[in-house]
């Protein structure tokens, strides 16, 4: 068996600080595979060579201190491998190098808001910017409540938590927004656990009234096809392209099966192949392939030949070349989602809708246009990619069912 590791700097992936990702290649019978060190470095900042940082990189001493003890483990690791002629696998290696570069959650991250910091750091490296985004509005809220105060994971107990949950209520703090903050708080404390930074048997979270954070009713945000048509209906001055878009991304997204704006956003023309589209949800990874509407099918032939569209490929004029970094992406879509939101509340209120009503009015607005037609609760959870009917529950709730309705009336 041949087995070679070697320090390289991956220049072929931008991370969202715009440097590349300082990783370990693992060569075993001429096939590679990388595992990441969590560092990073700039090319100017990096000695190709000896696979170290430069002494002008502003961390070249944590950075080669953690490279220096990786290849002399993974050297040692190999060499006993080989005496006792054990086989030795991609996963060995990755593993042994996880282990290591886990050390950099010193004593400090014993207490919650540093743990905080380094799964927000963590989660930023792995480009995972929304979730990124979550645990840092739950940080800052963490940070409010204590007024700055940080804590020790076991000097934080059930009190703890009720008095959080107190503050959050004293805020009138919406329970969609409480039980994202009690979610992603759980979720920190579990992997804190699993890390080993706080005891197994120290979770107050299991005497926490927690079941009314797991699927919160949300209010209700769907409106009815008459008054989706009423939208479509309404006359905007061509040269208004702005709005024009606006619309027609609600639309699009409603006549394609609730279609979420990010999903949208990043949708191509290879996406669109003899009249179906075809993509993967960014939120699950689902794969989605179904036959267009005949209005998504107008819009598209809009936007095929429009002047000023996307040079990178993209359907719609939202994501150009420029836009390179993951988070230079998200950037621009929530730039672009504020100002469509904006448009579509103003659009609505024009032909009389009052609700605050947003992209994703579309997505709510199309399971509850099945619904109202009489199809199944399963069919239609399917189609928005729903794992069980408890979150299509979530989404029919408030306007009753009336299927059901009908069938009662029609028996009494």
């Amino acid at each position: 068996m041949s087995i070679s590791t070697k320090v390289i700097l991956r220049t072929n992936k931008v991370l969202t600080n715009g440097e590349y990702p300082i990783m370990l290649r693992i060569t075993i019978n001429r096939q590679s595979q990388f595992v990441t060190t969590k560092k990073s470095s700039s090319p100017e900042h990096w000695e190709h060579i000896s696979g170290s940082a430069k002494k002008s990189h502003p961390d070249f001493k944590t950075i080669n201190l953690l490279l220096k003890n990786i290849t002399s483990k993974i050297d040692l690791y190999l060499l006993n491998a080989g005496e006792e002629e054990t086989v030795v696998s991609f996963d060995d290696v990755k593993q042994l190098v996880l282990k290591l570069t886990n050390t950099d959650r010193d004593i400090k991250a014993k207490s919650l808001f540093s743990f905080f910091e380094a799964e927000i750091k963590r989660l930023k490296v792995e480009e995972r910017l929304g979730y990124a985004e979550t645990y840092q509005s739950t940080l800052n809220c963490l940070k409010r409540f204590t007024e700055g105060k940080d804590h020790a994971f076991v000097n934080m107990q059930l009190d703890f938590l009720k008095k959080f949950e107190a503050y959050l209520l004293g805020r009138n703090c919406a329970v969609t927004t409480r039980s994202v903050y009690f979610r992603t708080f759980r979720t920190v404390w579990r992997t804190a656990i699993s890390d080993k930074i706080c005891p197994e048997k120290h979770y107050p979270f299991k005497d926490f009234a927690f079941s009314k954070y797991n699927n919160p009713r949300t209010k209700k945000r769907a409106i009815t096809k008459a008054q989706i048509d009423k939208i479509a209906e309404v006359e905007i001055d061509a040269k208004d392209d702005a709005v024009l878009n606006s619309r027609n991304y609600f639309l699009f997204s409603f006549y394609c099966r609730g279609l979420n704006f990010t999903d949208l956003a990043s949708l191509k023309w290879g996406n669109v192949k003899d009249g179906e589209l075809n993509y993967f949800r960014a939120k699950t990874k689902e794969e989605f392939q179904f036959k267009l509407h005949p209005v998504a099918l107008e819009m598209l032939a809009y936007y095929r030949n429009l002047e000023g569209n996307s040079d990178a490929g993209y359907i719609f004029p939202i994501l150009y070349k420029r836009h390179m970094t993951a988070l230079s992406i998200r950037d621009r879509k929530k730039k672009i989602l504020k100002r469509v939101n904006k448009d579509i509340k103003e659009l609505a209120k024009s032909v009389g809708i009052e609700k605050n009503v947003t992209t994703y009015v579309a997505r709510h607005s199309y399971a509850t246009a099945l619904r109202v037609n009489g199809m199944s609760k399963e069919m239609i959870g399917q189609s928005l990619g729903h794992e069980d009917t408890k979150t299509t529950d979530i989404y029919l709730d408030d306007i009753g069912d009336p299927v059901m309705d009908d069938l009662i009336n029609s028996i009494i």
